[in-house]
């Protein structure tokens, strides 16, 4: 018997963008480019914190943001950026050379997150904890999505995604890339799913939205029966259009469109591929991360926005993960992470983290550093052209060290900590 499900009531997605191209020219080869700025409630306190590599018991458990689950053997080293009330993280990267960034989504399924009895979400594993669990143990972009979809099929997602609102929900949209390749994993419901690779050349972002259309490399066993019980889908599978299934079941009204952020996202990285493709000579590295941190940065188009009292950009990564090898990180190549760590990145600098140059764990000072300009937003209070050049030379330093990678192997004398410290003094010295 079809079963046709009622249109999802829950809130849709405020905003979050994710960006990525894969093996890009470059003097030394190719490398990835990876960026993200999670959108999250302005009064959620966002933190980057450092856990090291460890050894686990057998029957070890990791206790996630509501549920428990098996640890593993061995965690990899990680840095991560994440709601300070979460387990899990909004984006982050581990020593094996992998990044990721996850973003809300909603489906036709997303009335599977709620209770038939009460409508409050089921608690589960969150999108960021799902994240988290893929990036302490995925030695590859693929092996990452691979655990990621282990744990939702055996879990499921769901659960309060909002420290002061517990009724918010929603499912998730990932992005997982190393220095070859890329996926972009999309879920529906508790335990649906469909993935598509992001070959050698290419550029992705995701923006809140369902990309994935008949373009997927695998989809979940059950989710064509549910499509064609549901009337979504014709049972014709090279036509199994996962946009069109679970998004618009079926019809083709909204299918097309691409607006907002999401085209804003896609005219920039085809802007910045264009550029690229018309040198003589590979840019650099450096250009590929001051690209970047530009869309990062586009407040016109809301990729990049502020409010003091509502959704906002509080947080923002930025990597480049090169196909050379470097010395040390296990005989990966070196690569470079640069994070915010507080407010939006028109505001704070990037700071650079390599693996192979920093020292201790916790939150690298990022809790102090995000009350400091939470403050100075609620007081409306406004950054001066002095203190503005203090600030860009932090950002300046990790740049510096990405141009001279090929030279000095990219060692430096400042940590990412340090880079937090320095930040913080000039806040709390300069004030504006």
């Amino acid at each position: 018997m079809t079963v046709i499900r009622a249109a999802p009531t829950l809130p849709p997605p405020q905003s979050c963008d994710t960006f990525v191209c894969v093996q890009a020219p470059s003097p030394e080869g190719t490398g990835t480019l990876f960026g993200k700025n999670s959108d999250r409630p302005s009064e959620e306190r966002h933190e980057v914190i450092r856990i090291l590599r460890r050894q686990h018991d057998e029957n070890e458990v990791v206790r996630c943001t509501f549920v428990t689950v098996p640890q593993a053997p061995e965690t990899l080293e990680c840095i991560l950026s994440k709601p300070a009330w979460i387990w899990g993280c909004e984006m982050g990267a581990n020593e094996a050379g992998v990044v990721g960034g996850n973003e809300a989504i909603h489906t036709l399924l997303s009335d599977e997150l709620v209770s038939n009895r009460d409508g409050t979400p089921i608690k589960s594993l969150l999108g960021m904890d799902l994240l988290r669990l893929s990036l302490e143990r995925g030695t590859s972009a693929k092996h990452a999505m691979e655990v990621c979809i282990q744990f939702l099929e055996e879990y499921g997602q769901g659960g309060p995604c909002c420290e002061d609102d517990e009724s918010w929900t929603y499912e998730n949209s990932f992005i997982f890339a190393d220095a070859s390749e890329g996926f972009v994993l999309e879920t529906a419901g508790r335990k649906h799913w469909a993935w598509e690779r992001i070959g050698p050349g290419k550029c992705c972002n995701i923006s809140n939205g369902i990309s994935i259309r008949r373009n997927w490399g695998a989809v979940s066993k059950d989710i064509q029966s549910v499509c064609r019980e549901n009337g979504w889908w014709n049972g014709v599978v090279s036509d199994f259009d996962w946009k069109k299934a679970v998004g618009t079941g079926g019809s083709v009204v909204g299918l097309e469109s691409c607006g907002g952020r999401e085209a804003a996202g896609l005219a920039h990285l085809n802007s910045v591929k264009a550029a690229s493709d018309s040198f003589q000579s590979a840019p650099s590295p450096r250009w590929w991360v001051e690209k970047m941190a530009d869309i990062l940065r586009d407040e016109d188009s809301g990729i990049c926005f502020r409010d003091r009292h509502g959704f906002c950009s509080t947080g923002s990564q930025i990597s480049w993960l090169p196909t050379t090898v470097g010395e040390g990180n296990g005989g990966h190549a070196a690569s470079y992470h640069f994070y915010t760590g507080a407010s939006d990145p028109l505001l704070t600098p990037y700071k650079l983290f390599t693996f192979d140059n920093e020292d201790g764990c916790c939150d690298q000072g990022t809790n102090k550093l995000w009350n400091l300009w939470r403050s100075r937003a609620l007081s409306r209070t406004t950054v001066k052209a002095s203190l503005a050049n203090e600030l860009s030379s932090i950002e300046e330093e990790g740049l510096s060290i990405v141009s001279s990678s090929r030279k000095s192997g990219g060692k430096r004398s400042s940590t990412f900590a340090n880079m937090v410290q320095r930040e913080i003094e000039l806040l709390e010295r300069k004030g504006s």
